[in-house]
This record gives C-alpha cells, sequence and structure tokens, in this order.
C-alpha cells in the first residue's frame, strides 16, 4: 500500500521541489499544484480506448528516467507595440497578462501529458502585441541538451485589437534520448491577425508531445503552419475555436520523415460563431520506415450559420516501408452552411511525371526530389512573407539533401 501511496504523488513531490526552486508566485504554484495532483492521478493515453491515440501505444511509455530541465531560449529584438518576454524576466504588467491567461486556452487537465507541461512548467515565453500595432516577424528559438531532459516550453500570444504579429518558434534538441511536452496558446484581439510558425527540428531520440490552442475573437484571424523535419516521435493537438462572428482559422502542416520518424497530428476546427472560416491542408513526403498520422474533425455547432470549412491532407510514400493513415471528420449540426468538405490521399510518386523529367536529362532521383518540393510547396506558397517562405524551403532542401 505505501509504494501505491508514494507512485502516487511521485509528479506532485517533483513539481512542489521546482516550484520551490523558482520561487514561484502564489498563483503559479497553485495551478502547477492542481496540474500535478491531475497529472499523478491521470493514466497515460490509451490507444485502445482513445481515437487519436489509434496509431501511437505510448503505454509502456517509463517517465521515471524523464527529470525537468530547461533549455535555452533566445528571442529576435523587441519593436514598438511588442512586448516580448520570458515568463521569468516579465515585468508587473506582462506578469498580470501572464496569470490572467495561462492555462485559458490549453486545458491543465486535459491528459496526463498536458497536466505534466504545467506540473514542471519552466521556459515560457509572452508574446503580446499592442492595439493596432503591426509587428514583424518574431522569432523565439528553444534548444535541450542531455540525456533523459524533460522539457516544457510553453508560448503565450496575446494580441491587441486591429494589431498583426508574425511567431516563429524553432525547436532543436540534442541526440539523446529527451522528452518534450511544447504547449501554444493564442489570444487574439478583436481584429487581430496572428500567424504561428512551429519548426520541429529536434534530434533523432526526442518524443514530442505538443498541444497547441486558441480561441479566436470577433473577426479575427489566426494562421499556424507546423513543420516536421526531425524528432523521433512528433505528435501534436490543434484546436481552433471560432466563437466570434466573421472569425477564422487556416491550419498548415508539412512533414518530411526518414528513418522511423513518427509524425501525428490531431486538429480540431470547432465552429461556434456565425460567419466564421477555416480551411487545413496537411501533406507529408514519407521515405524509410517513416510514418504519418493524421485524424482530424470539423465541427459546425448549431449556431454556426453560413460557416465555411476545409479539411484537406494528402501523403506521398517514396519508400515500400512508409506508412500513412488518414481521417478526416465532419461533425455538422446545422444546414445553413456555405461549405464544409473533406478530403485525403495517399500515393507514390507520379511515374509519368518522373518519366517526363528523365526524358529531358534529369536523373531520377533529382526529378523525385522536385516533384517532392512541388508537392510541399502547395502549402509553403501560402506563406505571403517572401523571407520566412525561403528560410522554409531551405529547411526542406536541407532535409532532402540529409535523407538522399
Amino acid at each position: 500500500m505505501s509504494s501505491a501511496i508514494e507512485q502516487s504523488t511521485v509528479i506532485s513531490d517533483a513539481s512542489a521541489r521546482l516550484s520551490r526552486q523558482l520561487d514561484d508566485a502564489p498563483w503559479l504554484a497553485e495551478l502547477r499544484s492542481g496540474a500535478a495532483a491531475a497529472a499523478d492521478a491521470l493514466a497515460l493515453p490509451d490507444s485502445r480506448r482513445e481515437r487519436a491515440w489509434k496509431y501511437l501505444d505510448i503505454s509502456g511509455l517509463k517517465l521515471e528516467p524523464y527529470a525537468p530541465m530547461a533549455g535555452q531560449t533566445s528571442l529576435s529584438e523587441g519593436v514598438p507595440g511588442l512586448t516580448l518576454t520570458t515568463f521569468a524576466g516579465a515585468d508587473a504588467p506582462a506578469q498580470a497578462v501572464i496569470q490572467q491567461y495561462l492555462g485559458s486556452r490549453v486545458d491543465t487537465r486535459r491528459s496526463k501529458l498536458t497536466a505534466m507541461h504545467y506540473a514542471y512548467l519552466q521556459d515560457g515565453v509572452l508574446v503580446q502585441t499592442a492595439a493596432n500595432a503591426e509587428v514583424g516577424n518574431v522569432k523565439i528559438t528553444r534548444h535541450y541538451a542531455g540525456a533523459g531532459a524533460l522539457g516544457t516550453p510553453h508560448t503565450l500570444i496575446v494580441t491587441g485589437p486591429n494589431s498583426t504579429v508574425s511567431v516563429i518558434e524553432d525547436f532543436r534538441s540534442g541526440e539523446d534520448d529527451m522528452l518534450m511536452l511544447p504547449a501554444l496558446e493564442v489570444v487574439p484581439g478583436h481584429g487581430s491577425q496572428v500567424r504561428y510558425t512551429a519548426l520541429n527540428r529536434w534530434g533523432t531520440k526526442t518524443r514530442v508531445f505538443t498541444d497547441q490552442s486558441t480561441i479566436a475573437e470577433q473577426e479575427s484571424a489566426y494562421t499556424s503552419l507546423n513543420v516536421v523535419t526531425g524528432g523521433l516521435v512528433v505528435k501534436g493537438y490543434l484546436q481552433s475555436t471560432m466563437v466570434a462572428r466573421g472569425s477564422s482559422s487556416e491550419l498548415y502542416g508539412v512533414t518530411l520523415g526518414d528513418g522511423k520518424q513518427h509524425a501525428d497530428f490531431y486538429t480540431v476546427q470547432d465552429h461556434v460563431g456565425a460567419d466564421t472560416r477555416s480551411d487545413l491542408l496537411y501533406k507529408s513526403a514519407l521515405k524509410d520506415e517513416s510514418r504519418s498520422v493524421y485524424y482530424g474533425l470539423t465541427r459546425v455547432g448549431l449556431e454556426a450559420r453560413n460557416s465555411d470549412a476545409n479539411q484537406e491532407q494528402r501523403n506521398l510514400l517514396l519508400s515500400h516501408g512508409t506508412r500513412a493513415d488518414s481521417d478526416p471528420v465532419l461533425e455538422i449540426l446545422t444546414s445553413n452552411i456555405i461549405r464544409c468538405s473533406h478530403g485525403s490521399t495517399t500515393g507514390p510518386v507520379d511515374e509519368e511525371q518522373l518519366y517526363y523529367l528523365e526524358a529531358r536529362g534529369i536523373p531520377r532521383e533529382k526529378g523525385e526530389d522536385l516533384l517532392v518540393r512541388a508537392f510541399l510547396g502547395q502549402v509553403l506558397d501560402r506563406i505571403p512573407d517572401e523571407a520566412l517562405r525561403e528560410e522554409l524551403e531551405a529547411v526542406v532542401d536541407a532535409k532532402l539533401e540529409r535523407a538522399g
């Protein structure tokens, strides 16, 4: 009996030690303590009972070898109208914003892994814009190193009315076995435009379980892009909830997998208010024994009149050992909609297109790379910022060269 009691408080005890070490404010200590208790009480996700985990069984994942560890976080220079700071370095006004919104989008008790994120929370960054501010690209670079590291980077984006901001978060890690639990919360103001890009360039032994969530205000627009070129496992839960009239969401993703990589995304486009719009396009190109999983839900509620929703996922299989599983789902509770569509395809490179390139003197391997670039480029071309688009194209090119 005593060993069971001991086991049931292991996360709470470690979280309390971390809280004292970091000298948490009372409100943060309380949030951390509640999340730790939930983490101790919850089991790991069950692939037999939870649809989103059907293709990834982590019941055998041992958490004991992993210990909370801070990473290296670097921020680009601030500009007028922008507050960019770590949680630890935030002044009193910024601390008040963090206290108000931390945990408001990504539920502290959504799963054991999410609860662990808050229980061991470190490396928090606040991105806040003033009203009517036009902020260019904001760069956050994260790097983790050390065997057994458990990282919990948290990014909180809060925008003022009628402002625009583009946040690029670059994740990297060493080649040791690590567990990463990132979270993103986006709080867009009335009429604001938020673009978020995550570059997942993790090491080959890093397991990543990320939560990203936004609740859109009136006339606000949110666009996210997740690029996966590294990591042993990268699994994301992405939720965009459009509660106010005229709000919109665009979710884009690119996966370039090789080796035994496993990229796995569960997306939710939740239309709650009237006159809302969402679009989703996820593409993966897979080599060796890599695997892509996509499970997406587009939900149109009873009050979501005149909703316009699209969900599309495409997979390109470049080797016999690859596998892609796709399951787009629609849940429509009102007949008064403009559009609600979904689609998914999986297949190899078009042999006719390869033959066309070979007939013009382009070697087969080079031709295949050109077709992969074009295939993924349909996502990258939706990035309006030319400099960012060129940077992401360079990331894809570098991965193609390494993968051979």
